[in-house]
């Protein structure tokens, strides 16, 4: 089902792309360099749901069925679309601030493909990946911004699998923010600590801009810190769920207000939290 949905519309999901590209009209929407959400902060609490979905009805007779009803049923909360706005519009100010021009999709945006990535469905996702890179070929692009950690470890996998030569980085990367506020503690994405090399990286741009960030060994090292749960939540809801509890209370434990820079981390941790913010929320 998400395979098809992604060759036939680019997104895994059927939904509103209008409604998640309305956070910004002041960005030009061609270019050689694109700022490139991938919707993961628009959409977070409809992949949630649609994660719920998909563990119940995962057999290939009712997938046709999920395909039709998703689209009638699940919808971005507009909540969840006005913090979306929030974060992205502030990630423009700090690469603007940086001397960065770049442009943006709008409603044209296509889906990176991590899903499949991380269900494991190779095949699929260098499949999809070759269309992904056509698209981005034929509009002239040929650098990237992404703005969270599923999206930038999906295209450097394509680097890898499909030899692209598209030049892929992470905004975290590229601003200097000056201004911070809060005392956090951080709970890692497990992409950017284990995987992208990025733990270092992210304090750095957190406390450079004044953050204070409350460590402990046993809870935040990048050896002994834990998952949030939010990648096996297609396959085992309740597992899921029990991984960000065990998380949530060992990060509550070292401080009551929790940064995270991902937005699935986000989904997953809140319910568990009173507290929890994004990176871009309290830098700027």
């Amino acid at each position: 089902m998400v395979f098809k949905n992604l060759m036939n519309d680019y997104l895994p999901l059927p939904v509103d792309k209008s409604a998640c590209s309305k956070w910004t009209n002041s960005l030009p929407n061609s270019g050689e360099t694109i700022l490139y959400t991938s919707y993961l902060y628009q959409l977070g609490s409809v992949f949630k749901s649609y994660a719920k979905l998909l563990e119940r009805f995962s057999s290939v007779r009712f997938a046709s069925r999920l395909t039709f009803l998703g689209g009638l049923v699940v919808r971005p909360k507009k909540s969840e679309l006005e913090r979306a706005s929030l974060i992205l519009n502030n990630i423009v100010s700090l690469l603007r601030e940086s001397g960065l021009e770049f442009a943006y999709l709008y409603d044209e945006e296509p889906y990176s493909g991590a899903l499949l990535l991380e269900l494991g469905l190779l095949d699929e996702f260098q499949t999809y990946g070759r269309k992904l890179l056509k698209f981005f070929h034929a509009r002239g692009i040929k650098r990237v911004i992404t703005v969270d950690p599923h999206t930038f470890n999906a295209l450097l996998r394509l680097r890898t699998l499909v030899n692209s030569d598209l030049d892929v980085v992470n905004y975290l990367k590229l601003v200097h923010p000056k201004k911070g506020k809060g005392r956090f503690v951080m709970h890692d994405s497990c992409l950017y600590s284990r995987y992208l090399d990025m733990g270092v990286q992210v304090r750095m741009v957190v406390q450079g801009a004044g953050v204070a960030l409350v460590e402990n060994r046993m809870v935040t090292a990048q050896d002994t810190s834990t998952c949030c749960g939010a990648p096996i939540e297609s396959i085992n809801e309740e597992l899921s769920e029990r991984i960000a509890g065990a998380r949530a209370a060992k990060l509550r434990s070292v401080c009551g207000d929790i940064l995270v820079a991902c937005p699935l981390c986000y989904q997953n941790l809140s319910p568990f939290v009173k507290s929890v913010r994004d990176i871009a929320e309290v830098v700027s």
